[in-house]
């Protein structure tokens, strides 16, 4: 018996014929991130994100094989395998602290803008984002009667912060701008070992409070071998700009100084804008009338 078929079924029959067979993906997995934030961060406090992204790496090659992301509150794993895989995890939202996405897991590293590169290399102070690196994280096979696998993965703040309380400045009141170059400080940290390097100075911008110049910031970290030296650098109401520098050293290694807070003292002296002939202040004058005699 002849069976004729039509155009539309044989192609549709070849293409099924042709199909390689692909994993279908449950609408609900049997595996879950969980994550975890540190109570507090001091000083420099961070928004809280919302992205996280997470990364996996092959330990014997260190290659990238998959990404994905999830949100604050967790997510689910559907198109990872089970087997050993190094995890990286970093919330994203930050403007100036960027993360290379290098498929080799000893590259991956987090970094900060460059600001200028000669005569000194100086970079903006960074923002805080939180990090979690897990070595040989196995994720089991599972059977629909198994117990869900759920990973708590606790991140941790990428920076330090600090705060520095300038003292000793009379007429802070007609301080225009406050700014702090610290240097010997960290401009990359490699997130495979949390090793810090590429030293530079970095910038941060402060503000009056009370009778003090106050000014926090966020470092990768600092060189546990040499001297930590900060520059205040304020410029007053009348253009003029008044610098000095600060060894704090023996601050930042004590470990009394858990509340991270600097203090320096700068006996300068501000003052304001005069205003001369040309450029009058306006509540200063007077009125004044004049009555004419008209005959």
């Amino acid at each position: 018996m002849n069976r004729k078929f039509s155009p539309a079924l044989l192609l549709a029959l070849a293409l099924m014929l042709s199909c390689t067979r692909e994993p279908i993906y449950e609408g609900v997995s049997q595996y879950r991130f969980e994550f975890s934030f540190p109570d507090s961060v001091l000083w420099c406090r961070p928004e809280r994100p919302e992205l996280i992204q997470v990364l996996f790496y092959d330990p014997a090659t260190g290659k990238r094989v998959s990404e994905t992301y999830m949100t604050p509150d967790g997510g689910y794993l559907y198109a990872i395998e089970p087997g050993k895989w190094n995890i990286v995890a970093f919330t994203m939202g930050s403007t100036r602290t960027m993360v290379d996405y290098a498929r080799d897991f000893s590259l991956l590293s987090a970094h900060t803008s460059l600001i200028q590169s000669a005569p000194m290399r100086i970079a903006d102070s960074p923002e805080h984002i939180f990090v979690a690196t897990l070595l040989d994280v196995d994720i089991p096979q599972l059977s629909e009667a198994d117990e869900p696998f759920v990973l708590d993965i606790p991140l941790k703040p990428l920076c330090d912060s600090w705060r520095v309380e300038v003292s000793g400045i009379e007429g802070l009141e007609y301080a225009s701008s406050i700014t702090l170059l610290a240097f010997n400080q960290a401009g990359e940290v490699r997130l495979c070992d949390m090793d810090r390097g590429d030293w530079c100075a970095i910038k941060a911008s402060g503000a009056v409070q009370d009778s003090l110049a106050v000014i926090p910031f966020c470092t990768f970290g600092m060189p546990p071998d040499a001297n930590v030296v900060i520059r205040v650098i304020i410029e007053a109401e009348d253009g003029q700009k008044h610098s000095n520098d600060f060894d704090i050293t023996a601050q930042v290694r004590s470990p009394l100084k858990r509340n991270h807070i600097i203090s320096v003292d700068f006996q300068t002296k501000l003052l304001p804008l005069i205003q001369g002939g040309l450029d009058p202040q306006t509540d200063e004058w007077e009125d004044h009338n004049e009555f004419l005699e008209i005959e």
